[in-house]
């Protein structure tokens, strides 16, 4: 799917165009159709395509309720200096998804501060938390990239416009890292970290006042290790079977939440765990009962500050226990 900034000039105006004759001025299908000489079904489809490329972006503000009982627990038995647990009730995975982006994004507006750094990390959980930031909210931040690229993969999920969108939509100043997510070994990893552009970068991430990270649980049918090209679904699937309990960004991590013994971690160019243990507060957003053991082994990692999700996610975290690593 294509964004904005990538459309052509021409094209992104005419759908810019209907798109504000359709939302703001409130003409129907057909009078736009009539006024720009077009079909009412090509009006149609413009409209359409406005909305799938985020020209048209629509926010619906869900009434956000919490679960007081269990982020009480949550944060007595990790350490959290927070933790949101939104009152859920929905059987739809992607509404769950984007109410519970929505607390998240909700908090993130009263922890930014004029002046902050804040590093974020790229994927599906990360975007929907930027797109639930109120159009309004204006903050005169530095948004920093805090993982390598991988345009060609995940075009809208990608870190570098992700750090772009966020910038422009707070107002604030974006810090790239010119770098793709992963090296082809450990060693062209070590070389691209020491080239000036990117340590500087990376410098900044680690100086971060606020870190936004989501947390996978490494499910093939789902992980965007795979929908990256990253890894295959064979190679996770041996991954768990040997003791890895998810990922946070991009790094793999065993129930403990101890970096899980595997090549792929030394090639990921970007911040790392011990590294977000460092940053003053550190935001994971998950939601989802399968994530229960990944949630848990990030949050045993003590990496995290603030854990938002939803209230049947936090109860299953809740009753994980740990399970011991088979290569320990």
């Amino acid at each position: 799917m294509a964004v904005p900034s990538l459309l052509n000039a021409a094209h992104h105006e005419l759908l810019a165009k209907v798109a504000a004759m359709y939302y703001e001025r409130e003409l129907t299908q057909s009078q736009i159709a009539a006024a720009l000489d077009l079909s009412r079904v090509k009006v149609y489809r413009l409209l359409k395509e406005a909305r799938e490329t985020q020209v048209v972006r629509i926010s619906i503000d869900y009434p956000l309720k919490r679960a007081g009982e269990l982020e009480e627990r949550l944060m007595r038995r990790f350490g959290l200096r927070q933790a949101l647990a939104l009152q859920s009730g929905v059987g739809d995975a992607v509404l769950l998804l984007r109410q519970t982006a929505q607390l998240a994004a909700r908090y993130l507006e009263e922890a930014l501060t004029a002046g902050a750094t804040m590093s974020i990390c790229f994927g599906s959980t990360t975007y929907e938390v930027i797109s639930a930031i109120r159009r309004d909210f204006h903050a005169d931040v530095t948004v920093v990239q805090a993982t390598g690229s991988l345009p060609q993969a995940l075009k809208e999920y990608d870190s570098s416009a992700l750090t772009r969108q966020l910038a422009q939509k707070l107002g604030g100043q974006a810090q790239y890292l010119s770098s793709p997510l992963l090296a082809d070994n450990a060693e062209a990893a070590a070389i691209i970290r020491q080239q000036a552009v990117v340590g500087h970068t990376l410098a900044q991430v680690r100086r971060a006042d606020i870190a936004l990270v989501g947390i996978g649980n490494l499910d093939p049918a789902t992980s965007g290790f795979v929908r990256a090209g990253v890894a295959d679904s064979d190679q996770l699937r041996a991954y768990r079977r040997c003791g890895a309990a998810g990922d946070m960004a991009w790094q793999i991590f065993d129930s403990a939440g101890q970096l899980f013994p595997c090549e792929l971690n030394g090639r990921i160019i970007g911040v790392t765990l011990d590294e977000l243990c460092a940053v003053p507060q550190t935001i994971a957003v998950a939601v989802g009962r399968n994530k229960a053991r990944a949630i848990h082994g990030a949050l045993a990692s003590g990496a995290i500050d603030v854990l938002v999700t939803d209230e049947q996610t936090a109860a299953s975290v809740l009753e994980t226990p740990p399970r011991a690593n088979p290569l320990r």
